[in-house]
């Protein structure tokens, strides 16, 4: 059975590369501009994430766990993280049919069925500048840091100490240690 791709680039999922090679017309997608600076999703729970970064560290929600120390800025993070309390066979598992796998999350199990695969079966995001291959496409985002000059990269800085992170979704998460000692927790 042959699928069939975008009109424009022939991008399919048999062969997601096209898009990251920039054969892919990002302006046909439809996205989602955030009012206060450059940022564009082309989801829009994804902006609704991003607002959190101009908030003010004592305007977000913390859902905290009652069991551990975990804690999430959405409650849906606090749920799936409850999950990890419980006993295996207090919730619905899916089980992998090759071998005795089974975990509490349906994206877990997908993942693992791929180390049933050969490498050559899953489609893979190919790094243009070396052989490195990942079969996600946020692994191939993180490689690439590695390609570029350290004055390329963009580092997220801190407001309250400073930490920095190459990626914005580390900073997000460093700023739960400030929003603790705003309650003055430790």
């Amino acid at each position: 059975m042959r699928r069939s791709g975008h009109r424009k680039c022939g991008f399919n999922r048999i062969n997601p590369t096209m898009k990251d090679q920039g054969m892919f017309d990002i302006s046909e997608v439809t996205t989602y501009q955030c009012a206060r600076c450059p940022y564009k999703a082309k989801q829009k729970g994804y902006l609704t994430k991003h607002m959190l970064i101009h908030k003010d560290v004592s305007e977000i929600t913390i859902y905290d766990c009652s069991f551990c120390s975990y804690k999430a800025k959405r409650r849906y993070d606090l749920t799936a993280h409850m999950l990890t309390h419980k006993e295996i066979s207090e919730v619905t598992t899916y089980d992998c049919s090759f071998c005795s796998y089974n975990t509490k999350w349906r994206s877990d199990l997908a993942k693992h069925m791929l180390t049933h695969k050969d490498i050559s079966e899953v489609p893979t995001y190919q790094c243009a500048l070396c052989s490195y291959k990942a079969k996600q496409k946020g692994h191939l985002i993180r490689h690439l840091l590695a390609h570029k000059d350290v004055s390329e990269v963009t580092n997220y800085d801190c407001n309250f100490c400073s930490y920095k992170a190459k990626l914005k979704g580390n900073l997000t998460k460093h700023l739960l240690v400030h929003k603790d000692a705003s309650k003055g927790r430790t």
